[in-house]
C-alpha cells in the first residue's frame, strides 16, 4: 500500500491561502511562536536524519488508515482537506518513532546512572490537601479529624478554599520531586499511608495533608522513555533558543547501524 502520488505540477496543496508569507512571519513573531516553529525544524531535520525504511513507512501508513477507517481514495480527501501533501502525512506518522530512536541514540548511554541519581524524585504520590486561610479553623478541623469525627475527604471538600477542594482534595499520582515547595515533599515522605499532618502555616494558607500513597519508581520500559523524551524536550529547546540567537550548535548526527 502507497500513498497517492501527486504529479510535479500538483505538489503544493490545492488550499485557499489568503496571506502572504511575509504576513506568516509576522504573525509567527507577533504570537510568540518562533521558538516552537524553530523547535519543528530541528524535529524534521532529525526525521529526515533517522529515515525510517518503507517498509516502516507502509506498515504505518496501513496503522493509520485502519485506525481512522479510511480507505485509499478517502486517504486523498482527508489529505485534500488540510492542505497536506503526501510527504506530509510521511512526516507526521514517522516523526514519534524517529524522535524516540534519535533520543535513545543520543541520551541512551548513561541514562540509568541519571535516573538513580534524582530516583527519589521520581516516585509516584498520591496525597490529599486541605487548605484554609483561618489558622483556628485549620486547627479545629484537625482535631476533629483526630477525633474521627470528620473524614479528609468531607473534610477537604466542605471547608477547603483551594481549587483541589473540587476534587475533594485528592492530588496525583504526580512524581514527588514535582512538588513545590519542597517542606511538602518532605512532610509527606515522613507519613504513612492514611496518616495526616497538624496543620501547617505557608504563606497566607493552613495546610492538613493526607498521604494517600507512595509508590517507588523503578526503571523499567515507561521510566526509560519518559527519561529519553524529557531530555529530547530539553535538546530542542535549548538548540531552538541557540539557533535564534545565532549561537553555534553541534551538527546533528544519527546513526543508522547502532
Amino acid at each position: 500500500m502507497h500513498l497517492p502520488v501527486r504529479s510535479s505540477r500538483d505538489q503544493i496543496p490545492n488550499m485557499h491561502f489568503p496571506i502572504s508569507q511575509e504576513k506568516v512571519v509576522e504573525l509567527v513573531s507577533r504570537m510568540e511562536l518562533t521558538a516552537q516553529v524553530m523547535q519543528r525544524c530541528i524535529e524534521e531535520e532529525i526525521i529526515e536524519l533517522v529515515n525510517l525504511s518503507d517498509e516502516w513507512h507502509q506498515n504505518a501508513l496501513e496503522e493509520f488508515l485502519t485506525a481512522k477507517k479510511l480507505s485509499q481514495d478517502d486517504l486523498s480527501v482527508w489529505l485534500d482537506k488540510r492542505g497536506w501533501r503526501s510527504a506530509d502525512l510521511d512526516i507526521h506518522l514517522a516523526k514519534p518513532e524517529a524522535l524516540f530512536r534519535f533520543a535513545k541514540q543520543r541520551f541512551g548511554p548513561g541514562l540509568e546512572e541519571r535516573y538513580l541519581a534524582s530516583a527519589s524524585d521520581l516516585d509516584n504520590v498520591i496525597y490529599s490537601l486541605l487548605r484554609v486561610k483561618d489558622a483556628l479553623l485549620a486547627r479545629e478541623l484537625w482535631l476533629r479529624l483526630c477525633e474521627g469525627e470528620i473524614s479528609f475527604v468531607n473534610a477537604a471538600a466542605k471547608y477547603g478554599e483551594g481549587p483541589e477542594a473540587k476534587r475533594k482534595g485528592l492530588i496525583g499520582p504526580i512524581p514527588i520531586g514535582s512538588i513545590q515547595p519542597p517542606k511538602i515533599r518532605k512532610s509527606l515522605r515522613e507519613l504513612s499511608p492514611g496518616e495526616f499532618t497538624s496543620p501547617k502555616q505557608l504563606g497566607e494558607w493552613n495546610l492538613l495533608l493526607r498521604l494517600e500513597q507512595l509508590s517507588p519508581s523503578s526503571f523499567d520500559e515507561t521510566m526509560q522513555r519518559k527519561l529519553l523524551l524529557d531530555q529530547l524536550q530539553s535538546f530542542l529547546s535549548e538548540r531552538a533558543q541557540a539557533l535564534l540567537e545565532d549561537q553555534p550548535v553541534d551538527e546533528l548526527h544519527y546513526d543508522a547501524e547502532s
